[in-house]
């Protein structure tokens, strides 16, 4: 069976493939490119000069500040969100221990380290962004880059001691010849100690090094869509010999001094390429762009060489696979070829065009606003003009043509003849009445089509009169940020999150420990040990899923969520690790490593411990309930103890109440027989003994007029004999049915 002839690209093919690549790439190729035009209208505009497309046609050259204001706005919100606080790249792992979680937190120090303070991050990321605002796409690349600073140190005289303290140091090496000689000290030894050392010191300043790519320089495939899909992705820089040497110094060592001098022969001469992008950026700054030849040729450091550094699928082994290579051609010739496994290159572009890999710039958008507006102006400012300074019709046999023309104070005109109608003004039309009107709704749409509106930026005065609430003002700014919101997000989620990986993949293949400074301790990172693959997001605070939102719902879960379980019993359904779990999402959301706070909760021991805090927290909670229920029971058993007892002593009280009575009774009784009889002896008459509710009425008359107490008819005197109840009377006392 065959499998098809199997070709192995040779030296001379692949130079051709490059230089096919380039000439068939997009970019600023003999400077014809359409898009290197585009970039300069969007230059001219940001600058407002009067150059190109805005060249004026009559007296005013004012160019309208549509596209600097919104690029200037986009830029200073975009840096605001992304590098503000200096850190930009954060780690997820995909384990969810803390030993995982303090990796993520070291792999995200050491790329935010070699961002920011590594390389000066603030100025190269922002310059980034601003480019891809301006013309389309923003290019930066990373590269591993060796570089060492030397210094020397000299001493008269240093002990042996003291050199060898010095020489402990691996950076630290002896230049020259040792000498010696004794020296007597006070008390009369010899020391042995060296004299004229010369040591050298090697300072390792190797790093990560960030660049950007101005646009004429970038080369990419046509019909790429992306950067890993490009057939072609290629720098074309003028670099020294100097710095070829620096930053590539195993090719500088290839090269002989035959190869230098046919390599730069064109370079130094002065027949270097000429540039629209340049020429247009050198010219908002007021300089001039010109090269021509100079009669000095420079030193042999500082010649200029073309280099270019560029990324291809290239099969060279011959396997019938086109493998991803990197290659560096000096002069047209191949220097430099190494395997990689990703193109050190990331894009932003703020406005995606589908299935295209270059976009539209915030200054394509206010493109229309910009020229509409700038027209106008140009119109009010003219008509002013020639409101002042108005054109004159006049008769050269009458008037001085050259008095009119230069008009000074107090001037004397001579006239020939009578000047009355030999001069005339001729008046500027009138502007229309709409074109202020036009000049607002420009401004309106220029809002609409790049979502920088006065409201987003807080400049509206209408938000904040009589009527408008807080929540109206927040809807308000809110909804005019979401188009802001998408670019952030669409940077954050391509180019940015590209860069960040990029850098963490080469400090991990390159460097074995960084020291990092943080908060004014150096920490060490043994990057060698960080795991290859991790999930990396770009730290930007809006959104659903911002810090503060996630910590919010974080601490509702611990706040409301768990405890609701466990005071209705459900604690046994939460898993034993969830307090540990929630304690690092939370740190980790207030951007701490959970790893100096809490174990590792991943571990069989945590875990068997958690299951016995949590037996143990569900015994307890058992016990507790049960101690509450039984609780509850004696206090239901207590009230009705207590209701038991109150009968009883109301019962008790009824029985002694009623004894009390049964002996006042009978003694009244007693005391009306013991009257009675005295009263027979005395011969008097005995008075009508009362009956008991007689008596009770009469008492409560005398206490105030009572209402009587209903109560039943007592047994006539005459059924009863004296000092003793009747069974009746006794019975309803008893039963309560008798006032006491």
């Amino acid at each position: 069976m065959s499998h098809g002839y199997k070709e192995k690209v040779t030296d001379e093919q692949l130079s051709n493939l490059v230089e096919q690549g380039i000439a068939n790439s997009v970019g600023d190729w003999l400077n014809s490119s359409d898009l290197s035009k585009e970039r300069e209208k969007s230059t001219y505009e940001y600058a407002g000069l009067p150059l190109g497309h805005l060249k004026p046609q009559g007296v005013s050259t004012i160019v309208d500040t549509s596209t600097t204001e919104t690029v200037e706005a986009y830029t200073a919100v975009l840096c605001d969100l992304f590098l503000n606080n200096g850190k930009l790249a954060k780690f997820t792992p995909y384990a969810a221990s803390p030993g995982a979680h303090k990796q993520a937190h070291d792999a995200s120090l050491v790329t935010n380290y070699c961002l920011f303070k590594q390389n000066n991050g603030w100025e190269l990321i922002q310059t980034w962004i601003k480019s891809s605002l301006l013309w389309k796409n923003g290019i930066i690349r990373w590269d591993y880059v060796e570089d060492y600073y030397t210094t020397f140190e000299e001493y008269e005289v240093i002990s042996q001691a003291k050199l060898d303290e010095l020489l402990s140091d691996e950076s630290v090496e002896i230049v020259g010849d040792l000498e010696f000689e004794n020296e007597v000290d006070a008390t009369g030894d010899a020391e042995l100690v060296y004299v004229n050392v010369r040591i050298k010191r090697t300072i390792d300043r190797s790093k990560v090094r960030l660049e950007n790519i101005p646009p004429e320089n970038f080369r990419i495939s046509r019909d790429a869509t992306s950067i890993d899909d490009a057939n072609f992705v290629g720098i074309q820089t003028d670099m020294t010999r100097s710095e070829i040497r620096k930053y590539w110094p195993d090719i500088a060592e290839n090269i002989s001094d035959d190869e230098w001098d046919e390599l730069g022969g064109m370079a130094w001469s002065g027949n270097t390429r000429y540039s629209q992008d340049v020429a247009a950026r050198k010219q908002t700054v007021g300089m001039s762009y010109w090269q021509g030849a100079s009669d000095s040729m420079p030193v042999e450091a500082n010649r200029e060489l073309s280099v270019t550094e560029c990324w291809m699928n290239v099969d060279r082994d011959g396997d019938g696979i086109a493998e991803l290579k990197r290659f560096i051609m000096i002069g047209g010739k191949v220097f430099h070829e190494e395997d990689c496994d990703l193109i050190q290159v990331a894009s932003l572009s703020p406005i995606d065009i589908p299935y295209e890999f270059y976009g539209l710039s915030i200054a394509d958008l206010t493109r229309s606003s910009t020229l509409a507006a700038t027209a106008i102006l140009r119109g009010f400012v003219e008509n002013t003009y020639l409101t002042n300074y108005s054109p004159k019709l006049a008769d050269p046999n009458v008037v001085d043509f050259s008095a009119l023309q230069n008009m000074k104070p107090k001037q004397i005109i001579p006239t020939n003849g009578s000047p009355q109608g030999a001069v005339a003004a001729l008046p500027p039309e009138t502007i229309s009445t709409g074109t202020v009107p036009l000049l607002q709704h420009l401004q309106i749409i220029k809002e609409q089509a790049t979502g920088m509106s006065k409201a987003a930026q807080g400049l509206n005065d209408t938000l904040y009169v009589s009527g408008n609430s807080e929540g109206k003002m927040a809807a308000v700014q809110s909804a005019s940020q979401k188009r802001i919101q998408h670019i952030a997000r669409r940077f954050a989620e391509t180019g940015l999150k590209r860069l960040c990986e990029g850098v963490y993949s080469a400090i991990r293949k390159q460097t074995k420990q960084m020291n990092v400074c943080v908060g004014g301790m150096t920490e060490v990172v043994d990057c060698a040990s960080l795991p290859d693959r991790m999930e990396c997001d770009v730290i930007l605070d809006i959104g659903e899923n911002s810090n503060a939102n996630l910590i919010n719902k974080l601490t509702t879960v611990g706040q409301q969520i768990l405890p609701s379980l466990n005071s209705a019993g459900a604690g046994s359904i939460i898993k034993p690790e969830s307090p540990a779990v929630l304690a690092t999402k939370l740190l980790e959301a207030m951007g701490l490593s959970s790893n100096d706070f809490l174990e590792d909760y991943t571990t069989d021991e945590f875990k068997e411990n958690a299951a016995k805090a949590v037996q143990s927290q569900t015994d307890n909670a058992q016990k507790t309930q049960g101690l509450q229920n039984r609780k509850a029971a004696a206090d239901v058993d207590l009230s009705e103890a207590n209701v038991r007892y109150t009968d009883a002593q109301s019962a008790n009280t009824v029985q002694d109440n009623a004894k009390q009575m049964a002996v006042a009774i009978d003694k009244h009784y007693q005391e009306w027989a013991d009257l009675t009889i005295k009263a027979q002896k005395e011969g008097a008459v005995i008075p009508e003994h009362p009956t008991y509710a007689q008596i009770l009425a009469m008492v409560s008359e005398a206490m105030g007029g009572g209402a009587e107490q209903p109560m039943e008819e007592p047994m006539p005197q005459e059924q009863a004999p004296q000092g003793q109840m009747s069974e009746q009377d006794m019975m309803a006392m008893m039963e309560g049915q008798l006032p006491i």
